[in-house]
């Protein structure tokens, strides 16, 4: 059983198995379970942004969707969790590559183990997007485990 927890979500509906398999390895009663969510730089409304109207009083709906949809991820997984005795922690971080986010808040945390889905891509879109998952097994500072289950 693990203490310390870095769950990486997407919003995708694998998010659900996800959750489920954090709650078979998480330690009950002792174990934080950090939710993150990695919005890309340019779409992240600043904290005190009111709707899509940020603090400059320029609209941006599309951050406003992208940090909305990030955030009711986190909720929703949080959500999940709630009843299950565990600490839940969420963390809603920007950056280019998300493989580099996971990474750098797997050392900032000392998680023991980042729980992840993994999407079964084709050959061209591997080769045009890196799979998130493959570059975070190959630089993880600690133990990964992945959850395949796409389907309820």
């Amino acid at each position: 059983m693990f203490n310390i927890l870095l769950v990486p979500l997407d919003g995708s509906p694998q998010s659900i198995h996800v959750v489920d398999l954090v709650s078979r390895v998480a330690a009950p009663g002792t174990a934080t379970v950090h939710l993150l969510c990695v919005v890309d730089p340019s779409y992240l409304l600043p904290p005190g942004s009111e709707s899509d109207i940020a603090p400059d009083g320029q609209n941006y709906p599309s951050a406003y969707a992208q940090t909305s949809f990030a955030q009711s991820a986190l909720t929703a997984a949080g959500a999940q969790l709630a009843d299950r005795n565990f600490t839940v922690e969420q963390h809603l971080c920007t950056g280019n590559s998300p493989a580099d986010v996971v990474i750098e808040q797997a050392r900032l945390l000392a998680a023991e183990v980042i729980v992840m889905g993994h999407h079964h891509l084709s050959r061209l879109r591997r080769w045009a997007n890196p799979s998130t998952s493959g570059e975070v097994i190959d630089r993880s500072p600690c133990a990964v485990l992945i959850e395949t289950r796409d389907e309820s």
